[in-house]
């Protein structure tokens, strides 16, 4: 029995050695709320390739290596052998830990800040103005899409534009800066994974685990204390669609938006259930963007013969790390595949676009075009020093505003701004944590300083946890 917890003990230390280290070189830089979000919420609709990464990368080197550990130290340590194994598990644990900065997440959850609580604007409390005649809503979360993959020449870090169509359409249209060329928002931490990124841009708040309960979202109450852009656009006479390529339920997506705004999902599973598709055709994460802008073209232009306004939110995957997805019809200019499905993706929103132009139903319509967060393949980018932005443009606005350049801003912002471009006129111009970027007033980073709030939302909230997170 003894050798059974010999095995046990090293096999545990190195599993977790090598998820460290895996997770590291994977997701850079990630933070404890992501971390204990995804152990905590169903993993249901992973893709495939992220199972065999982990169990490549993390299953079957931690079980050898634990099991070889285990034979050494059996055979040639015959005094102290537990105390021996023993400290040998703490060391690759606490190292695992400080791989991926465990420490200082249990030091940020140590300590209170009422950050939250100070810069916090409830939104039911604030009045919301529409216009009669309506405005309707495309909303298009592009995967992982920032600035960086443009051109030196207009802002990015590339030698070459691996994204001149959606250069041209910020150059062209309204797009928020951080400096006077091609820019965009500010990583913060409870916004930098798809989920978050999603609940971040509609509601004005970070997602959060709360580390003083079980820290698990209750998917029967997600966010029950917050109004969020589905719920606003719905009590103004708005009906909701969300359309992804991949499993709605995977990071709770699905369970958020049909509770804010009665969103009607379609998602993998429907095109399933529908006899669109069969599990035999599925790639990547579903069903690639080639397919999701055929379905969305086809569902526009039956939504849009309906009286009532739309709301139309939509999130592509081709480009999620690691190296994307390049379908048949993707041409391949560049040597690594990234750089090419980064391109393609650049030609698809472009096709896409062009197509909605030409649609009777343009006229009455804002479209939104941001990045969900950075990207995650952190192997890809070389330039340290390069400020790396997530991408926005809206066309169409019903407001206009020359104030679009140097600003300092996080995707907490399109919650307020994306709500103020159909026309709409809000209070105070401040939603959760958002201020509508038409506005003169200052973003709370402006005010505060980048680091500040950046350090600040790491920390536990008490307020946010009460009553956002709150049950009750």
């Amino acid at each position: 029995m003894k050798k059974i917890g010999y095995y046990l003990l090293n096999i545990i230390a190195f599993l977790l050695f090598f998820a460290s280290y895996w997770a590291l070189d994977t997701y850079g830089n990630f933070s404890g709320d992501e971390l204990f979000f995804h152990l905590l919420v169903p993993l249901g609709g992973i893709n495939n390739q992220s199972l065999t990464n982990l169990l490549t990368h993390v299953f079957i080197p931690g079980i050898i290596f634990g099991i070889l550990i285990t034979i050494l130290i059996i055979k040639f340590i015959k005094e102290k052998r537990i105390i021996i194994n023993v400290i040998l598990f703490f060391i690759i644990t606490i190292y695992s830990f400080h791989n991926i900065n465990i420490f200082t997440y249990v030091s940020d959850q140590i300590n209170q800040s009422d950050f939250i609580k100070n810069y916090y604007v409830e939104t039911k409390e604030i009045e919301v103005n529409f216009p009669k005649e309506k405005q309707n809503l495309i909303y298009i979360y592009l995967e992982s899409m920032e600035n960086t993959y443009s051109s030196k020449k207009y802002g990015g870090s590339q030698n070459k534009n691996l994204i001149p169509n959606l250069t041209q359409l910020a150059l062209n249209n309204t797009s928020f800066s951080n400096n006077e060329k091609l820019g965009g928002a500010l990583h913060l931490n409870g916004t930098a994974w798809t989920a978050a990124a999603m609940v971040g841009q509609t509601s004005g708040l970070p997602l959060k685990i709360n580390t003083s309960s079980n820290g698990i979202i209750d998917l029967n109450n997600f966010f029950p204390n917050t109004k969020t852009l589905g719920d606003i656009l719905k009590e103004n006479g708005y009906k909701n669609y969300l359309l992804v390529g991949s499993d709605s339920n995977y990071g709770c997506r699905k369970q958020y938006f049909e509770q804010h705004g009665s969103y009607q999902v379609y998602d993998l599973n429907t095109a399933i259930k529908n006899k669109e598709m069969t599990k035999d055709d599925i790639v990547w994460w579903g069903f690639d963007d080639e397919d999701l802008y055929q379905k969305a073209r086809k569902q526009l232009m039956e939504i849009s013969k309906q009286e009532e306004p739309f709301n139309y939110t939509m999130l592509t995957v081709d480009t999620h790390f690691e190296d994307g997805y390049l379908d048949e019809t993707c041409p391949k200019k560049y040597k690594d595949q990234y750089s090419n499905v980064i391109n393609c993706a650049d030609t698809k929103i472009s096709k896409f676009i062009d197509w909605i132009k030409q649609q009777e139903f343009y006229k009455n319509t804002t479209i939104i075009i941001v990045g969900d967060h950075l990207s995650m393949d952190t192997d890809y980018f070389k330039d340290e020093n390069y400020q790396r932005t997530i991408y926005n443009v809206i066309l169409n606005s019903k407001v206009d505003t020359q104030n679009n350049k140097n600003r300092e801003f996080s995707t907490l912002d399109m919650f307020p701004t994306a709500i103020a471009s159909l026309g709409a006129e809000i209070e105070g111009n401040r939603l959760g944590l958002g201020t509508n970027l038409f506005s003169d007033r200052k973003t709370i980073i402006e005010e505060k300083g980048y680091s500040y709030v950046f350090k600040e939302l790491n920390k536990r909230s008490t307020f946010y946890n009460n009553n956002v997170l709150s049950y009750k």
